[in-house]
């Protein structure tokens, strides 16, 4: 199904197609159309897109200063005016996505693994590929594993960490 077919008769996806970001706004569309979101689904992807280019607009933001740190600003700010909806943070989310995929912002930089984690991601690809477990079965672990470990390395996991590789 095309973007047309999908969201041409909605006044907000027409008013947003038009604007200054309107061949980001039809990239984002074709993504909502891509999953499958149904027309209220998209529709609220769109208004929350929407109110989220007006209140950056307001603030003299820029495009290119869109990170997770504003959004998450902007949630906020929303959410002093209204409620948030389960999928307002996903469809932002989709956005960015949609903004770095297309070059529009900067890629996305995560932070340094903290020690705790990255003992714990390295735990999570044995038991998928040493121990052959499921997806499923390493989720229904992880609150146990992740208590287990801050117990025995509450404060000071470096030396746990190397004292667990020795053995």
């Amino acid at each position: 199904m095309e973007v047309e077919e999908y969201l041409g008769s909605s006044r907000l996806y027409r008013r947003l197609r038009s604007g200054p970001h309107g061949q980001l706004v039809e990239r984002y569309a074709a993504r909502l159309v891509e999953e499958r979101l149904v027309r209220h689904g998209a529709w609220r992807c769109l208004n929350v897109v929407s109110g989220l280019l007006s209140w950056i607009a307001g603030r003299r933001y820029k495009l290119v200063d869109l990170d997770e740190q504003v959004v998450e600003r902007y949630l906020r700010h929303r959410g002093g005016r209204q409620s948030i909806q389960p999928g307002d943070r996903a469809a932002l989310k989709r956005w960015l996505s949609v903004l770095r995929a297309e070059g529009a912002i900067a890629p996305l930089v995560l932070p340094p693994l903290t020690p705790h984690e990255r003992i714990f991601k390295e735990f999570d690809a044995y038991l998928r590929s040493e121990r052959g477990l499921a997806p499923r079965s390493i989720v229904r672990h992880l609150p146990v594993i992740r208590r287990f470990l801050h117990e025995v390395c509450p404060v000071a996991p470096p030396p746990c960490a190397r004292s667990a590789k020795k053995t």
